[in-house]
């Protein structure tokens, strides 16, 4: 006897066995007996056997007061995971053996030819050369083939009468199989043998061979099988513990007896959970996760860990319920600071998210469609908060005038000009620019604090960015820089009552919404022109030189930091109603 690998036979041979057993090519086999080897039927065998034994251990001493196998310690888990894991791993290679056969491009079996007998039952063939034959004969109503070496084969018969015919034509054809080995013709060697290499093949035919197709989790079926056993062995301990104490507790309740009684506390005793259970019971019935925790920390190596944990969570979340139903992030950082150890982590992370979903989409709602850059902004700024806090900085960052100082020098050459007081550089210094900061950071973060979230956003107002910097700060929170200079308009203003010579501005803006790590910051610019504003010189009082200029300048600054205010808001919120 012979093995061969039917996947690594050439495409010609593999196409010839083939076309031979499934549509009588020759050479078509002589005989044939159908079917797949019996290992699958060996397989389901040790499933059921584990099977039948998992019952029998599961029942023994089972709801008996008088039995110590009552309840099953922790000691017999070993037996449930193994009896489970060879239930589960029967059932693996029995299908697996199942899909591999269908799997065949031919009907297994076993088939009989001039040259040889093949087992194919499954891809590993076991082939019996015919000149080994050791005796062909009826018995029945089947051919019986056997060889030297003791293996034998059983052919039935579909016609009980023709077995004589049947017996004298295998003789001949091995005959005819051995004339051909010896004489090593080419042509009589193909008739009679399958498995026989011919000299040529189709040219157009596949030539790759017949892949082999297992089921992907066949390689590891102990480890799909050691995995249902972790997960059902454990389990079913449990419940058949928790169903035997149910049981025992009835037939004690039934007898109403001492005897029955100390009996059933004595067995219960042995793994130690009827009265942890009972006080468990009882700081369930308090309703609160407070009662609870209390439990845990008084039975720190509680036999029943997992029950008591399954309480707390569940009472976590039903504590986590309440908080949501407030509606507030408030009442959920309550929660996780009322019980930093809650283990609901993803619960709360999702309350947490809900209440930032529905804050944005409130939002969007109400949102300008002016800038389309504005909202995506808007949603990583969310993102942001979530994430790292709700702290949002408002920052400012005056620039050096390009042309003041010419304005200085050109007034002072007017006839109007009432000294130093006439200078407009002197009402855009640092003390005159922090105070209008000042106002519109005021306005700008409790507008943005407000219309974003006034829960969620927490926008105050930073340090200002040095005038001499070079650039912009790096920045460890979402921030609003704004940017801008006052600079000469180029027109000149004269007022005779009072006396004064005046410029008009131009007052270019930048802002810059950017957070840590986002690569689209939101740009928005605006230049904001001023013509002097000599109305503010009207009226029955006439200001003094000195009061005047700072009335009129404070007025066109003042004007222009609204102005700008309004606009940066009006891209993230509507007008006011």
């Amino acid at each position: 006897m012979k093995a061969v690998d039917f996947y690594k036979l050439p495409r010609a041979i593999q196409d010839r066995f083939v076309g031979s057993v499934m549509s009588g090519f020759p050479p078509a086999p002589i005989l044939a007996a159908k079917g797949g080897t019996p290992t699958k039927l060996v397989w389901l065998g040790v499933s059921a056997a584990c099977f039948v034994a998992v019952i029998v251990a599961a029942r023994l001493g089972y709801g008996a007061l008088d039995s110590g196998l009552s309840l099953h310690s922790v000691k017999a888990l070993p037996l449930y995971l193994a009896l489970v894991f060879g239930f589960a791993f029967g059932l693996v290679q029995a299908f697996a053996r199942v899909v591999r056969e269908r799997a065949l491009p031919y009907a297994s079996g076993v088939y009989l030819f001039p040259a040889c007998l093949i087992d194919a039952r499954d891809d590993q063939f076991r082939v019996y050369e015919t000149r080994d034959l050791a005796s062909v004969d009826v018995q029945g109503a089947a051919i019986r083939v056997a060889f030297a070496g003791g293996a034998q084969f059983l052919f039935p018969l579909s016609n009980p009468g023709a077995g004589s015919e049947i017996v004298a034509e295998v003789q001949a054809a091995r005959d005819r199989a051995m004339h051909a080995q010896a004489t090593e013709d080419p042509k009589e060697l193909v008739a009679v043998d399958p498995l026989h290499n011919p000299r040529f093949s189709s040219p157009v035919g596949p030539r790759e061979p017949y892949d082999l197709r297992r089921p992907p989790w066949k390689k590891h079926g102990w480890a799909v099988a050691l995995g249902l056993a972790a997960i059902f062995a454990p389990t079913l301990w449990a419940l058949r513990n928790n169903g035997s104490d149910k049981t025992m507790y009835a037939h004690a309740t039934k007898a109403n007896d001492s005897k029955s009684y100390r009996d059933y506390l004595q067995r219960v005793a042995k793994l130690g959970v009827l009265l942890p259970r009972a006080e468990l019971r009882d700081a369930e019935a308090a309703g609160t996760v407070d009662a609870l925790l209390a439990y845990k920390n008084a039975h720190p190596a509680s036999k029943i860990a997992n029950e008591v944990a399954v309480s707390i969570r569940t009472a976590m979340l039903a504590e986590l319920e309440k908080a949501k139903a407030a509606g507030t992030l408030a009442a959920l950082d309550d929660f996780a600071k009322r019980y930093p150890e809650h283990g609901v982590e993803p619960e709360l992370r999702e309350a947490i998210h809900a209440v930032y979903t529905r804050e944005l989409d409130a939002y969007k709602k109400h949102a300008p469609n002016k800038d389309k850059a504005v909202v995506p902004f808007v949603e990583r700024l969310f993102a942001w908060a979530e994430k790292r806090g709700p702290t949002i900085e408002v920052r400012f960052r005056r620039k050096k005038s390009e042309s003041l100082g010419r304005a200085d020098q050109f007034v002072a050459k007017t006839p109007t000009f009432m000294g130093e007081v006439s200078y407009p550089s002197r009402y855009f210094d640092e003390k005159h620019s922090t105070r209008r900061e000042q106002a519109l950071g005021k306005t700008l973060t409790a507008r943005l604090d407000a219309g974003l979230s006034a829960e969620l956003f927490d926008v105050v107002s930073g340090a200002q960015v040095p005038v001499d910097a070079d650039a912009l700060p790096d920045v460890k929170v979402p921030t609003l820089f704004i940017t801008y200079s006052a600079e000469w308009s180029g027109h000149t203003y004269v007022s005779q009552r009072p006396r004064g010579s005046y410029v008009g501005l131009s007052l270019p803006f930048e802002a810059l919404f950017v957070i840590p790590g986002d690569a689209k910051p939101l740009k928005y610019k605006h230049d904001v022109f001023k013509m002097a504003a000599l109305g503010q010189l009207q009226g029955d009082d006439v200001p003094p030189p000195g009061a005047a200029e700072e009335k009129v300048y404070e007025a066109m600054g003042t004007d222009a930091f609204e102005n700008f205010g309004k606009r940066v808001l009006g891209l993230f919120f509507n007008p006011e109603k």
